[in-house]
């Protein structure tokens, strides 16, 4: 069985503790400073839509956490849960708390089928939690970022070395992908050099899959051509199904491309695309996308300095 981490631990603690039907603690998104994400909780519900975004002022929550004030609601009766954005459906939730996390972190929240559960002492109880929830949520992230430094530096150097070692085109562009593939969780990555190939490698049937074509296949329409079109980077993440939902061609095998992101590539005159699609609808990192918006660039230079195959 898989350990909880101390943080859902600890959000199991405070609902012990505030006696609460729901214990929730909400922590600012990674990349967008005015978006709430749920990080973990601790719930009697089987409806906590644990994907739900809250918006800085949107729902009680996203109010606390605009003013940065305290909402203490002895008497919640009257309105219905599911106004609070999280849940699916109505819970008759009759009282709750919510305080804002030091350095406008996010929000700590719990509520109670029971009224006038929460009082004054009760509010500085949580505040206090929350401070402990933060050194806690500090500490893992601090252990995160040096394990993802670590896998970073490695990367680094694998690359390093494949681009010193690999003397031939096409096992240049798989090494450097197959490295790509799996430091950054992806079920897609394309590499198109206009009017020369494109090469992919992709996840099917739970194996990777490489593979070149002539770029006849390639069709302006899609989103490798608005790329090199407009010379910019396009970050999708969610698309809707249409004509032009294809990286490269509309009769490619490719359904899902939740979470795209795709760069421009230019030497002198040649231009190319480089595009990636995570997989398990998993988001982009602002220090992915640094890191490999700068690996990308010199790997389209070094490609054209390897010997093409007989």
């Amino acid at each position: 069985m898989r350990r909880k981490s101390r943080i859902n631990e600890f959000v199991e603690l405070i609902s012990n503790i505030m006696e609460s039907f729901t214990a929730i603690v909400f922590l600012v998104d990674e990349n967008e400073t005015d978006l709430l994400r749920i990080k973990a909780f601790y719930s009697l519900s089987k409806n906590i839509k644990e994907e739900c975004l809250l918006r800085s002022g949107e729902g009680i929550v996203g109010w606390v956490f605009r003013e940065q004030k305290t909402v203490l609601a002895a008497y919640f009766d009257k309105r219905d849960a599911t106004t609070l954005q999280f849940y699916d459906k109505d819970e008759e939730i009759k009282s709750l708390l919510a305080v804002p996390l030091a350095g406008k972190a996010g929000v700590l929240y719990v509520d109670s089928k029971k009224s006038y559960v929460f009082t004054e002492e009760r509010e500085k109880i949580l505040k206090q939690m929350g401070h402990i929830l933060c050194s806690i949520i500090n500490t893992e992230n601090e252990i995160k970022e040096k394990r993802t430094n670590e896998k970073l530096l490695s990367f680094s150097l694998n690359i390093n070395e494949i681009t010193v070692n690999t003397k031939n085109r096409k096992e240049f562009v798989e090494k450097i992908l197959y490295q790509m593939f799996d430091m950054f969780c992806l079920g897609i990555v394309v590499f198109l050099i206009e009017s020369e190939k494109i090469y992919y490698l992709y996840n099917s049937d739970n194996k990777k899959h490489f593979n070149e074509s002539n770029f006849d296949f390639y069709d302006k329409y899609g989103l490798s051509g608005w790329i090199i079109k407009n010379n910019q980077e396009l970050l999708l993440e969610k698309i809707s199904k249409n004509e032009k939902s294809y990286i490269v061609n509309k009769n490619e095998k490719f359904d899902d491309l939740t979470n795209f992101l795709g760069l421009p590539l230019f030497l002198d005159e040649k231009r190319g695309v480089i595009s990636f699609v995570k997989k398990n609808n998993e988001k982009w990192l602002s220090k992915e996308k640094k890191l490999l918006t700068f690996i990308s660039d010199l790997f389209f230079k070094e490609y054209f300095q390897k010997n093409e195959p007989v």
